[in-house]
Formats: C-alpha cells, sequence, structure tokens
C-alpha cells in the first residue's frame, strides 16, 4: 500500500536520514512526537465528532416526540368543531372567508350537477329522437319489402290462374272434342 500525503488523513513520512549508525535520533524521535500529536488532535475530533453525534441524535429524538406530539394536538384540536363566538376577530374572519368559500365551491359542483344533468337530458333527447328516425326508416324499409312481396306474390298467383285458366281451357276443350267424338 502506498503512502499519498495528499489523500491520507494524516501524512506520513516515510523517510529519514540516514546517519552513521541508522537513521538520526532526533529526526526519529521528532516524527514520532509530531506523529503523536496528530493522532492525539485526531482523537480528540473524532471524541469530539461521537459526542456531537449523540448529542444531535438525543436532540432528533425529542424533536420527533415533540413533533408527534404536535400533530396528535393538531388531529385532535381538527376534529373540535370551531365556535366562532370564542375566536379573536381575525381568525373569526378566517372561518367566515371558509365558510364563505364553502358555499360557492357547493354553488359551483350544484351548477356543475345542473349542467350535466341539462347535456345529459339534451342528450337522451337527440338520442330519441335518433332512434325514432331509425324505427320510423325501417317501419318504411319494411312497409316497401312486404309491398314488393305483395306485389311478387299477386303477380305469381296471376301467373298461376293464368296457368290453371289456360289448363281449364285445354282440358275442356279436349272434353269437347272427346263429346263430338262419341256423339
Amino acid at each position: 500500500m502506498s503512502v499519498d500525503s495528499r489523500t491520507e488523513l494524516v501524512p506520513l513520512r516515510t523517510w529519514f536520514g540516514l546517519r552513521w549508525r541508522g537513521y538520526d535520533r532526533d529526526e526519529v524521535d521528532d516524527y514520532v512526537a509530531e506523529l503523536e500529536a496528530e493522532l492525539r488532535l485526531v482523537t480528540a475530533d473524532r471524541d469530539a465528532s461521537e459526542a456531537r453525534a449523540e448529542a444531535l441524535a438525543s436532540r432528533l429524538v425529542s424533536v420527533q416526540e415533540e413533533n408527534a406530539a404536535l400533530q396528535d394536538g393538531l388531529h385532535r384540536i381538527c376534529l373540535t368543531p370551531i365556535d366562532p363566538k370564542g375566536l379573536p376577530e381575525r381568525l373569526a374572519r378566517m372561518v367566515a372567508l371558509a365558510e364563505e368559500e364553502r358555499r360557492d365551491v357547493v354553488r359551483d359542483a350544484q351548477l356543475k350537477a345542473l349542467m350535466i344533468v341539462g347535456e345529459a337530458e339534451q342528450r337522451a333527447r337527440r338520442l330519441d329522437e335518433e332512434a325514432a328516425a331509425k324505427r320510423d326508416g325501417i317501419r318504411e324499409d319494411f312497409r316497401l319489402a312486404m309491398s314488393a312481396r305483395r306485389a311478387e306474390a299477386m303477380r305469381a298467383l296471376a301467373e298461376l290462374r293464368n296457368v290453371a285458366r289456360d289448363e281449364a281451357e285445354r282440358i275442356v276443350a279436349e272434353a269437347k272434342v272427346q263429346n263430338l267424338h262419341i256423339t
């Protein structure tokens, strides 16, 4: 692991000047003393940060408890009906404005409901008219189809009558011829 003084929390010195019997003792002692001082500062900062974190955590808990109590109180107050006589003038005015706004909202809702009902009735009338027109068209188509069938049936009946008359005339003619041959 390489030591980079720009990224380390405490820059570490990795070299010492060489003397005849090893490293320079004063230089090593100075380095260790500096390092111990830095470690004491870092330890003190850590301890202070931990203490601050604990204090903030306990403050957070108390603020959360206070917030829950305030929300419970607000909920209880919101459920209690407001008596305008017991309110100061400003709050009474706010209640009056809210009441007026409520009436406006109800009136607007009623007007929209009337408009929707009117549109629905208008659409129902239009659909009834369209249905009546389609019904009349179907009746006319039925009447025309029945007239055409009746005319076809009458033609077929006339043709059958003509065929029957021709057959009857033929039979009568044959009977007359036979009657003439017998006499």
